[in-house]
């Protein structure tokens, strides 16, 4: 599958003109065996086989036998720390490992970059940073915190630099990003609404967390793996969705809730779309293949929060999957030093699993294990997330119009994640030693191929801000 590229002069303007052929080919209409034709950056039509030649040569032509071609994936949530702790990660690593696994746009959270961003200065100063690090495109989250909330004019200022707003219901473990109150969550919700922005949450209940975590503290005949999990119990995700979608229900805001763990809890949020909440949910790839007995062997490298549930929940999950409750897939990488994961005590370890390069290879080779047809799987990561977000118009399909951001799948090749391999600047990872049943063989952005299994990723970083 040789990546040449052709000039081609048209109207006095040189453009490149690319034929991508012999894929199956993930569309609206379902898998179909057409010709992508690309030009510039952008997908030009879609040519049935039988339609007769198309002009070619073998210098402009992606040969895609072998393989679905589905498009890139847009993961929403992940914490790539730049600027200010790039040690964790930062963008061009962390972009890195996503192109490896077929990830063309990421959305960056507001928090643990340092400072958060939380002020406009602060978003301005974050945007300036990333200009020309990133391997893909990429758009910035704003943070709602209580210390912001009352600017009103700033906030509707950052508002239009932002894909959407991300609020915390409990403690965030970064000192800059203050969680909110049920109170101020009432005012976070009309502000959302006021800017015309999704509003994301982490949902869990602050005061009942922060009460188990202080009774399981004192009680040291307790596992302290154990006491981890107990300390945050599906009840306080049910808590404080229920709570949520109460507001949402009144106040018509568009809501997100982010890294939902419980089946139960989705059941809830599926009884608030059918009677009229505009909101959407995500799980991670974590909640649908990890469970806590892998968290009480293997400790702080699954420790995340909420934290891995039992393995009913996780079949309850890949129930909700199946049955369409499930809206986006987000990776949630959340990266640090490998010493912030090896401390003397589990409590004081960092809460974050590195996944981004592992999501849709995780998805796919566990959907297919399962049964559950990709044509529900790859929209989580696609179309849903691009509609929900307001980027339905550049990403998210192939489609005639949009950014030529592809993938192309092996389902009769595998992928070892081995350590060599990973391309996040910190070597560990939960999913190191697995083997998935399928391979990204090349991930396409705006029209040119930024990896290939063969040479890696290119040099290029022609990521861009979408907002």
């Amino acid at each position: 599958m040789a990546k040449v590229l052709t000039e081609v002069v048209k109207e006095d303007k040189k453009t490149t003109e690319l034929l991508i052929k012999n894929g199956l080919v993930f569309t609206e209409e379902g898998f179909r065996e057409v010709t992508i034709k690309i030009i510039d950056e952008k997908i030009v039509s879609l040519v049935e086989s039988e339609a007769g030649p198309l002009i070619e040569t073998a210098e402009n032509i992606i040969d895609a036998s072998g393989c679905l071609v589905v498009p890139g994936f847009i993961d929403a949530h992940v914490h790539f720390n730049d600027p200010g702790r790039t040690d964790w990660e930062g963008i061009e690593t962390g972009s890195r490992a996503a192109a490896m696994g077929g990830t063309t746009t990421i959305f960056d959270m507001p928090l643990n970059c340092s400072p958060s961003t939380i002020s406009l200065q602060n978003l301005t100063d974050k945007r300036e940073y990333l200009t020309s690090l990133s391997h893909i495109d990429y758009a910035l989250w704003g943070g709602m915190t209580g210390t912001n909330l009352n600017n009103r004019q700033e906030l509707a200022q950052m508002s239009e630099g932002v894909i959407a707003w991300k609020s915390f219901m409990s403690e965030s473990g970064i000192d800059d990003f203050q969680y909110l109150s049920p109170t101020e969550l009432k005012q976070a919700m009309l502000a959302a609404k006021d800017h015309g922005k999704v509003l994301a949450l982490h949902a869990e209940w602050e005061k009942d967390i922060a009460r188990l975590i202080a009774f399981n503290k004192q009680h040291p005949w307790l596992n302290e793996r154990s006491a981890y999990l107990a300390s945050r119990p599906i009840s306080a995700e049910e808590k404080a969705v229920s709570y949520a979608l109460e507001l949402a229900a009144k106040y018509g805001t568009a809501l997100h809730f982010v890294h939902i763990s419980s089946p139960k809890v989705v059941g809830l949020i599926e009884q608030a779309k059918k009677s009229g909440v505009n909101v959407t949910v995500e799980t991670c790839p974590h909640y649908l293949i990890f469970d806590e007995e892998d968290f009480l062997r293997e400790g702080a490298i699954l420790k995340c929060a909420p934290p891995l549930r039992p393995r009913e929940a996780v079949e309850g999950l890949w129930d909700c999957v199946a049955n369409g409750m499930i809206d986006t897939i987000g990776s949630d990488h959340s990266p640090c030093l490998y010493s912030m994961k090896s401390t003397d005590s589990i409590w004081e370890a960092w809460g974050g699993i590195q996944g981004v390069q592992f999501t849709w290879l995780a998805m796919v080779d566990e959907a297919l294990k399962r049964g559950v047809p990709l044509k529900q799987i790859f929209p989580l990561g696609t179309s849903n997330v691009a509609d929900r977000f307001g980027i339905e118009e550049r990403k998210g399909r192939i489609s005639p119009g949009l950014d030529a951001d592809l993938v192309f799948f092996c389902l009769d090749e595998t992928t070892v994640a081995e350590k060599e391999s990973f391309g996040f600047r910190n070597a560990y990872s939960p999913y190191e030693g697995r083997v998935f049943s399928t391979k990204v063989k090349k991930t396409m952005l705006r029209g040119k191929v930024i990896y290939d299994d063969q040479n890696g990723v290119t040099n290029d970083k022609m990521g861009v801000c979408l907002n």
